[in-house]
């Protein structure tokens, strides 16, 4: 990876990235990412402050293949919104390479990681039938990043608010050209889907249990992030014939999985998505789950540092630390 010399990082809004920055990056990055870590190339540390009326969450990460280091930082205060940043700097010399403003990247990189597992999973398929399960931004992310990799030849959508399904159908169709037919009915969504892709936000619910989901050959499922959390029955998992994750983390994370656990599923066999990127797409039911995982976000926002500064996006800005003189 060429990193800039620049002694001024590169500040790169939100708005940046929403005009310059493609799936396709996202897509490339996800990969990069995902190799990294199969590799033994990555270092991870995740720390949580909670305090009255808020919390802090700093994910960092150093991937030694790209020589970067940085962190993701984001939090909630007292107006109840949430900000987040990702800091990037260079192994070799400590410098500040850039900030990114973290609001699209997470978003982009869940889709962009979800999307380089289901190609691969896909094997030799070239086209598919999907349904989507959560009509959000996440949801909306997830479809203009499978429509990169593979054929949409269906494309069907629920979710409990029929105007979020109206609003998600109609973005859709502007960003990717897709018709998607909405309902209100889970078994109807799903019925003969090749792909079901679920993003919700249930505030605990399961979502999904192992009988909507028993005919469909890969589900992804990127919600349930928390302990807290819940998208998919933890028999989804524990009857599936390959469990794909991007991150071991999941196990102990996503309420999804706590359960699957916890009713005797044996999670040994579950394979890391950059390890399953070298070996033959398996057969059967297959099951990708995220979390999502600190070295996501420093590399695509590694990325999109190094097309700014090729680009010509972004804003210099004075370095924000000074180096530490010994006293």
């Amino acid at each position: 990876m060429k990193l800039s010399t620049d002694p001024q990082p590169l500040h790169v809004s939100s708005e940046d990235i929403a005009e310059h920055v493609t799936m396709d990056l996202a897509i490339e990055a996800a990969r990069d990412a995902a190799v990294a870590v199969a590799e033994g190339a990555v270092a991870t540390r995740r720390s949580q402050l909670f305090f009255e009326g808020g919390w802090m969450r700093v994910m960092s990460a150093e991937v030694s293949t790209l020589g970067v280091f940085g962190y993701k930082e984001f939090h909630l205060a007292g107006d109840r919104l949430v900000r987040y940043a990702v800091h990037v700097f260079d192994t070799a010399t400590g410098r500040p390479l850039g900030i990114v403003d973290a609001a699209r990247i997470t978003t982009l990189r869940t889709a962009a990681t979800a999307a380089v597992a289901v190609r691969h999973l896909l094997g030799e398929r070239g086209s598919v039938r999907l349904g989507v399960v959560g009509t959000g931004s996440e949801a909306l992310a997830g479809v203009q990043a499978l429509s990169r990799v593979v054929r949409l030849d269906e494309i069907r959508a629920t979710s409990r608010s029929a105007a979020n399904r109206e609003q998600f159908a109609d973005a859709v169709h502007t960003e990717t050209g897709h018709v998607v037919a909405v309902s209100d009915s889970v078994e109807k969504v799903l019925a003969d889907v090749d792909v079901v892709y679920v993003a919700t936000n249930s505030g605990g619910r399961v979502v999904l249990t192992h009988d909507d989901l028993a005919h469909v050959g890969l589900v992804a499922s990127i919600g349930s992030t928390l302990p807290v959390q819940r998208e998919l029955e933890g028999a989804v998992l524990a009857h599936a014939d390959r469990v794909v994750l991007d991150t071991f983390d999941v196990l102990e994370e996503s309420g999804d999985a706590i359960e699957a656990v916890d009713g005797g599923w044996d999670p040994s066999g579950t394979t890391l998505l950059g390890t399953a990127l070298g070996e033959p797409a398996p057969a059967g039911r297959v099951v990708y789950k995220s979390i999502g995982s600190p070295e996501q976000d420093l590399v695509l926002a590694a990325r999109i540092v190094q097309h700014a500064a090729e680009a010509g996006f972004g804003r210099r800005i004075d370095p924000l630390s000074a180096v530490k003189e010994n006293l």
